[in-house]
């Protein structure tokens, strides 16, 4: 383990790294949505490295308060609340932590026959180990209605950690509706533990000022982004390109489309550098390289007829395109994304900011995170429009109106980000209700370092129904586009619901290395700088107003932003 040399904390190591934590902090209350949210997410209560976000020596605000319909006080029809509970004793059970990340499952049982003290009230890993205790302080309010069968604490979620505790959100439930005094009265005993704590601290803003503090942070994240790299069966860098659009004839479609074809849509010439600058921000389309996704279906052991599905769904529906951002926008993507308080702390090591209208983040319920939007800027509307172009020239029909409106700037210091995923859900209408259906992605891909960094990551799309690969590994999809600066990659409309996608580190197959089955070694390189996810959704124009009662009934685990309170160094 590597501890830093001018540091005597112990810190976790994962894959020979091990970096002291750097931040710098502003002090100054917020007042932001962020906090009124209970957002804690550049805040540190603790000297231990914790797992949420590279903070040192700092106090936090401490846990936000248990939440209800109005944020306050129980409604008399409230049967639930979330409680944010402490795990202490992390340090007597190390190998039971270890699977243990951000937004793991945490088991609460009682443990009445506890020889140290009659209240506690142990926790569990999923595997059910033990790894620690409520806080002594908060189980002797929890235990004896826990005994009488008046409360049920549900599986927690780790909002949190240091080596020694967690920071865990906790539905608690009324299970004897004629305990309801008993009920209310825990409640504002909670909350008055927590209060006590958050009037000593005020929030602080964040500046990431250190790459040893980035490489520290992530370190462990990017070991698990390489392992499951190492998965991978086959050579996806050696697999053949599909053209990026086939005629009925069977022949490749020509780029740029013709003058015709332009006028048609209105815009500029293909070769017009002015008018694409001032409107879009874009180079001109004849100098677009568009190309269609890697084909990967040759190498998946499924059925003809599953490969047939898989074409039908994917075939000329994602595409990569670069070359396309002017010098200029791109110069002013970094300069905006480096702005004072640019940033809100999402979670682990990602970082998020929206532009225009909301957008909510989870697949599941009561999982999601509710991303609040600020006000455009002349540059973000400028981007939403070269999002729209981009699209309407690739398919030749504009994005469902009213278009791109909004803009997710998505941050990750160095994990590839997101496994397979969806953008809308149709059972899950908390996440669905700010977009319009049949939405369409299209997102610019930016890498702070792309001279090390091109093409170490790739997205892969696969479909949702008749798609059943022999294998376990996550890179058994059917298309998939390696990832470089600058570059769109663009998912057709109406594709939403019949395929996923997401970001992978690209697998690299060792030519000369080989394994005990005498099978080519597969890792890694991890990125060496960040990676920002810019991308464009369409929102209705009342989905704030759409939200209302999805926040008014506590629907969203976090609600982040609309402004954001950590900056990121110019480098």
């Amino acid at each position: 383990m590597s501890s830093g040399k001018n540091s005597s904390k112990k810190r976790k190591s994962f894959g020979g790294f091990g970096f002291l934590t750097a931040l710098e902090f502003m002090d100054k209350d917020d007042t932001s949505n962020e906090a009124a949210a209970g957002n804690n997410g550049d805040d540190d209560n603790d000297t231990n490295t914790r797992k949420q976000h590279p903070v040192n020596a700092a106090k936090h605000t401490a846990h936000p308060n248990p939440t209800s319909s109005d944020g306050q006080v129980l409604a008399p029809d409230e049967t639930s609340f979330t409680a944010n509970l402490t795990v202490r004793g992390l340090q007597f059970y190390k190998e039971n932590v270890q699977s243990i990340d951000i937004e793991s499952t945490i088991i609460l049982q009682r443990q009445p026959d506890n020889e140290h003290d009659e209240n506690a009230v142990a926790a569990y890993n999923e595997e059910h180990q033990h790894v620690g205790h409520v806080a002594k302080e908060q189980a002797a309010i929890l235990a004896s209605l826990m005994d009488e069968n008046i409360i049920k604490l549900e599986n927690g979620l780790v909002k949190e950690q240091t080596e020694t505790t967690l920071a865990i959100a906790v539905n608690v439930a009324l299970l004897n509706e004629d305990k309801r005094n008993d009920f209310e009265t825990l409640y504002h005993r909670i909350s008055a533990l927590t209060d006590n704590k958050t009037k000593k601290y005020v929030k602080k803003r964040s500046i990431i000022i250190d790459e040893a503090a980035v490489e520290e942070y992530a370190s462990g994240i990017t070991k698990q982004d390489s392992e499951t790299a190492a998965t991978c069966t086959f050579d996806i860098c050696q697999q053949p390109s599909l053209p990026w659009k086939t005629n009925e004839d069977g022949s490749t479609a020509s780029w740029p489309p013709s003058p015709e074809v332009l006028e048609k849509m209105c815009v500029g010439n293909a070769c017009d550098e002015v008018w694409w600058e001032e409107n879009a921000g874009l180079k001109p389309p004849s100098q677009w390289n568009v190309e269609g996704a890697i084909d990967l279906l040759p190498n998946l052991s499924i059925s003809r007829d599953q490969k047939a599905r898989a074409r039908d769904v994917l075939d000329d529906a994602v595409h990569g395109v670069t070359n396309v951002w002017s010098d200029e926008t791109l110069e002013g993507m970094r300069n905006l994304m480096h702005s004072e308080n640019f940033w809100s702390h999402r979670g682990a090591d990602a970082f998020i900011r929206s532009f225009g209208g909301p957008y909510v983040l989870g697949q599941q319920e009561g999982k999601l995170k509710l991303i609040k939007g600020s006000p455009h800027t002349p540059l973000t509307e400028k981007i939403c429009r070269g999002h729209n172009l981009v699209y309407e020239m690739i398919h030749h029909e504009k994005p469902p109106e009213p278009g791109f409106n909004t803009i997710i700037f998505g941050l990750n210091l160095r994990r590839s980000g997101f496994h397979y995923h969806q953008d809308t859900i149709a059972s899950l209408k908390p996440k669905n209700e700010p977009m319009i259906r049949n939405q369409p992605v299209v997102t610019t891909v930016y890498y702070q370092r792309p001279e090390v960094d091109n093409g170490k990551e790739l997205v892969l799309w696969k479909p949702l129904l008749n798609f059943k690969p022999k294998g376990d590994s996550l890179y058994l999809a059917a298309r998939g586009i390696r990832t470089t600066h600058g570059m769109i990659h663009i998912q057709r409309a109406g594709l939403q619901g019949h395929a996923q996608h997401g970001i992978f580190h690209t697998p690299l197959f060792s030519k000369d290395e080989k394994d005990d089955d005498d099978e080519p070694i597969v890792s890694s390189d991890p990125r060496r700088g960040y990676r920002v996810a810019i991308t464009a959704r369409i929102t209705y124009p009342d989905s704030e107003k759409r939200l209302e009662p999805f926040i008014k009934n506590s629907h969203y685990q976090k609600i982040i932003g609309p402004n954001g309170l950590s900056s990121l160094r110019l480098a």
